[in-house]
């Protein structure tokens, strides 16, 4: 199963807070009822459970705080059921990094809460990250849930984050400061994450042509 909604905004920037309710009511808490409903008939048939949670659950990347904060509780959520379910009903819990999808085109919530398609601030916030295909992410899937892997991350390198993140958290907190954050009265899309992206080739070389793609319904 798979929910998502992005709201992105500095949290002090941020209009009004309910208006990011839709990404704990989305994120997590659709995750919540579909497997309280569903879980009874997965019981009986012995079903597995497959979870598309986000790598964001540990990355704590600037302006997505709502958005890392719901996916990681989500990661929380099924580990525990996990344990509840025992063998009765297995979980595979998916953590992707960035794949090509309406989130990775640029389209989000904004500080006011309003659906929006921005790519400037899309860079800012995912700069030279690789974004892998849809289909590459579906593919491997499949194929972790057949075999009944408990974890799967699409890319595998992504994985490497979270070890850096467990050994050096400060070094990390640092990192996304000063390449994500301007300093007061200087605009986001200064930051140095979208400066990055900006050189020349740099998104024909990490980006598939549907996310580069201006085209996008809103």
């Amino acid at each position: 199963m798979s929910a998502g909604v992005t709201p992105v905004s500095l949290f002090e920037e941020t209009f009004k807070v309910t208006n990011f309710s839709p990404a704990m009511d989305i994120n997590f808490w659709g995750m919540a009822y579909t497997t309280y409903f569903a879980a009874p008939y997965l019981r009986m048939t012995k079903g597995k459970i497959v979870v598309i949670a986000s790598s964001a659950s540990w990355l704590n990347a600037p302006r997505l705080s709502f958005y890392n904060a719901s996916k990681a509780a989500v990661v929380s959520f099924f580990e525990t059921l996990r344990v509840e379910f025992g063998s009765a009903i297995g979980i595979t819990l998916v953590t992707p990094g960035l794949i090509e999808s309406e989130m990775t085109k640029g389209k989000f919530l904004n500080k006011e809460g309003k659906v929006v398609v921005d790519q400037d601030m899309r860079d800012v916030v995912m700069s030279a990250v690789p974004i892998e295909r849809v289909a590459r992410l579906a593919e491997s899937t499949v194929n972790a849930a057949r075999r009944g892997d408990k974890y799967l991350t699409v890319p595998p390198w992504f994985k490497t984050t979270l070890f850096i993140k467990m050994f050096c958290p400060e070094g990390v907190d640092w990192f996304n400061r000063w390449f994500s954050i301007t300093e007061p009265g200087i605009p986001q899309t200064e930051a140095i994450s979208k400066k990055v992206v900006d050189l020349p080739g740099l998104k024909d070389l990490l980006w598939p042509d549907s996310v580069r793609s201006p085209k996008i319904k809103k």
